[in-house]
């Protein structure tokens, strides 16, 4: 059996520490490496040319990835821990109890059992518990607010578990915010340097860098899922442990201990006298008061029944004025509150009959737009239509100029038909200025060509 001092010593600095959840660091330690190392995958490893590696191309998908990487770790670590809790709860942590109270200051020797367990348990939900409910009951001596003081310690222990759970919810909401902050980074780059000469000549590159940057909030929508089904089987299991906690101590600490002590004998005996003499004279003032209130109720009998009748009257008579009088307000009111209520359904009608009037002229001043813009996109249609035919009637004549040169170069008469046609020309032309000697000429000429 230890001493008080030596269960002040061991008790008083461990009893104030909860266990202490550091999922926080934990998450950045493990969880920037491992971002990197699923970055590296795709950057420089056998995954740089999978068709993956699209939805880590922008800066805000990276930064996705690490906030998503560092949920995973700290879910990791809840994971790890749990496990040491389930063991912690399972082990024989308080000495057997066979049902009957005992001191309060037994509660010392179970500290100092508490101190020699594993140093990994010591930061555990339930021996943090424990030794903070022996503490309790060591340093006031009674056991008589135990039952504030577990509530209080198992309120302390869920608000605590809930806080842990601060920075998984911020990457939780911050995982998507980013993804429509890539998309909309994406859309600006995409459409900043757009012209009419890109939209005709390259739309693939417009709807391209559009495709890139939606991807950004399917990357983080898709991890948001995953992190949130992660948190939710985490905090489930937690809060099991802390439910195997309060019902440990329910059992075992809860009714264990003594809940008064009793007062030197001396004065028991004093107190235990003047009881007894205060419960005599109570009991003969009771008597007393008792035949007095037999009399008086047997007077008061008479009265009442002398009284009731006439109560009974003026009362129905009163009832009759008072509903009559409630009828006609109520009347009144329902007669206002209805006249209020048309009015403002007029208003609402009113109102809503606007906007429909200004969301239909709305609509069709952009039915006309959508109109006009695909009227132009037909016109450029055809147009592309019509240069496209052109363009392939001049390929057809070209072909048939080059099949028509080849005719002529491969028959060598080129030109021999030049000279019988300028021979033909000079013969029309003396014919039809009717000279003969230039008709002989111009037959000479022809056939001097001719045999050239």
């Amino acid at each position: 059996m230890m001493t008080k001092q030596q269960a002040s010593q061991s008790a008083e600095p461990s009893c104030l520490t909860k266990p202490r959840l550091r999922t926080s660091w934990t998450a950045f330690i493990l969880g920037i490496p491992l971002a990197v190392g699923i970055l590296s995958v795709f950057y420089f490893g056998p995954l740089r040319e999978a068709p993956a590696r699209r939805y880590v191309s922008h800066p805000v998908e990276c930064v996705e990835v690490v906030l998503f990487c560092c949920a995973v770790a700290a879910f990791a670590a809840k994971f790890w821990r749990s496990r040491t809790e389930k063991r912690a709860c399972r082990a024989e942590l308080v000495p057997p109890w066979a049902g009957q109270p005992i001191r309060v200051s037994e509660a010392g020797p179970m500290l100092s059992h508490l101190q020699s367990l594993p140093g990994r348990w010591q930061e555990t939900y339930i021996v943090s518990r424990i030794r903070a409910i022996l503490h309790f009951l060591w340093k006031r001596g009674s056991a008589g607010e135990l039952d504030d003081q577990l509530r209080a310690l198992s309120d302390t222990d869920f608000l605590a578990l809930e806080s842990s759970y601060s920075l998984t919810r911020f990457i939780t909401w911050a995982i998507p915010i980013l993804g429509f902050l890539g998309t909309v980074l994406g859309i600006t780059a995409s459409i900043s340097g757009v012209t009419p000469d890109v939209l005709e000549n390259d739309l693939s590159k417009v709807t391209d860098g559009l495709a890139l940057a939606f991807d950004a909030t399917a990357l983080g929508l898709a991890l948001t899922m995953i992190t949130m089904f992660l948190s939710f089987l985490t905090e489930k299991a937690e809060t099991r442990i802390l439910e195997t906690v309060d019902q440990f101590v329910d059992r075992h600490l809860a009714h264990r201990f003594e809940r008064s002590a009793g007062p030197p004998g001396d004065f028991v005996a004093v107190l235990q006298q003047n009881t007894q003499v205060l419960l005599q004279a109570m009991e003969l003032l009771v008597k007393q008061q008792a035949e007095i209130w037999a009399g008086a109720a047997a007077r008061a009998n008479q009265q009442r029944s002398e009284t009731e009748a006439r109560l009974g009257e003026q009362v129905t008579r009163s009832l009759e004025k008072a509903l009559d009088r409630t009828l006609e307000t109520h009347t009144q009111r329902l007669l206002a509150w209805e006249k209020q209520t048309n009015e403002n359904h007029a208003a609402v009608v009113e109102r809503l009959a606007a906007r429909a009037a200004a969301v239909c002229e709305m609509g069709r001043d952009q039915q006309a737009a959508v109109a006009k813009l695909v009227q132009g996109l037909t016109g450029q249609a055809q147009f592309f239509g019509q240069l496209q035919d052109g363009e392939q009637q001049l390929l057809r004549l070209q072909e048939s100029l080059n099949q028509n040169l080849t005719s002529l170069a491969g028959a060598g008469a080129f030109e021999q038909a030049v000279h019988s046609l300028t021979a033909a020309i000079h013969l029309l032309t003396t014919r039809s200025a009717g000279l003969p000697g230039n008709y002989e000429t111009s037959i000479k000429t022809a056939r001097n060509g001719a045999a050239a």
